[in-house]
């Protein structure tokens, strides 16, 4: 395990854009990890093919907010609006990234958004997104991006919510295993320059497990400056682990996706219970 700890790095960190003010608090994020781990800043715009599908058929209108007058949908003019906001969210894009003093590139592509960020995150370090998102048809909760990375997405994943920061503590769910020693690297390596303090919620069964676990707690963070407080629970249920973090703060909390019992719907419901925000480590 202390390769992964000596060869963890972020080359590109990946932050799908669109109008909404959580995927603003997803970049202003990127950008200062991207500058505290060097790396560089990727922006995907995607211009939604369901959307433009839309305006194929004959019956769908557009209705004024304020007037409430309905009038055709323009396949056309809809075009020229995505792109208006491709080259609107490019900018914003480069400002955020100069004021962080790094490097980025922005990209646009056409498809269902949730496919094309998944395809995108496969060549990301980290990929960074908000909980919900901004539709030109509709306000989006809990938006199906986010659910399409949590079910089928890969590597490092980062859901936040709007107004979210780093603050302490560090959270981490520690069951002793491979994966969530990896969580724990990432965690300190994402944390060190914010010096922020650490909590470790160790899911694990009975005693002498515990007493185990923590001597390898302790060989992980040998010579290190965090001394963590340790929570433990027994059992990976949601509704526990979210009280729990709840209880100890707002900070951000690091989750190894391997678990049986807290993957799918179960994963899910952790997330949107939380507003902390969630790294996925996988």
């Amino acid at each position: 395990m202390n390769q992964v700890k000596a060869s963890f790095t972020l080359k590109r960190i990946l932050v799908p854009l669109d109008a909404s003010k959580h995927s603003m608090t997803a970049l202003n994020i990127a950008a200062e990890l991207a500058a505290a781990q060097e790396a560089e800043l990727e922006g995907l715009f995607v211009e939604d093919i369901n959307l433009l599908q839309l305006c194929e058929f004959p019956f769908v209108r557009e209705i004024s907010v304020w007037g409430g007058t309905a009038r055709f949908i323009d396949r056309a003019e809809t075009e020229r609006q995505l792109r208006v906001r491709a080259q609107w969210l490019k900018g914003i894009l480069a400002d955020v990234a100069k004021t962080h003093n790094v490097p980025w590139r922005f990209r646009v592509t056409r498809g269902g958004v949730p496919a094309e960020v998944l395809a995108a995150a496969e060549n990301a370090d980290l990929t960074i997104l908000g909980g919900a998102g901004w539709s030109m048809t509709r306000p989006r909760m809990t938006g199906s991006t986010v659910r399409t990375l949590v079910s089928r997405g890969r590597g490092l994943t980062l859901i936040i919510q709007q107004g979210m920061s780093f603050q302490p503590p560090v959270q981490v769910l520690f069951t002793g295993t491979e994966l969530s020693e990896k969580a724990l690297f990432v965690a300190l390596a994402l944390s060190r320059k914010k010096d922020l303090s650490l909590f470790l919620l160790m899911l694990v069964k009975g005693e002498e497990m515990q007493v185990k676990i923590k001597g390898r707690i302790e060989e992980i963070l040998a010579g290190q400056s965090v001394q963590p407080a340790i929570h433990v629970i027994q059992e990976p249920d949601p509704g526990k682990i979210a009280s729990a973090v709840r209880s100890h703060g707002p900070g951000p909390l690091f989750i190894p996706c391997e678990e049986p019992r807290l993957l799918g719907e179960s994963l899910q419901e952790l997330i949107s219970s939380l507003n902390n925000p969630v790294f996925l480590v996988r």
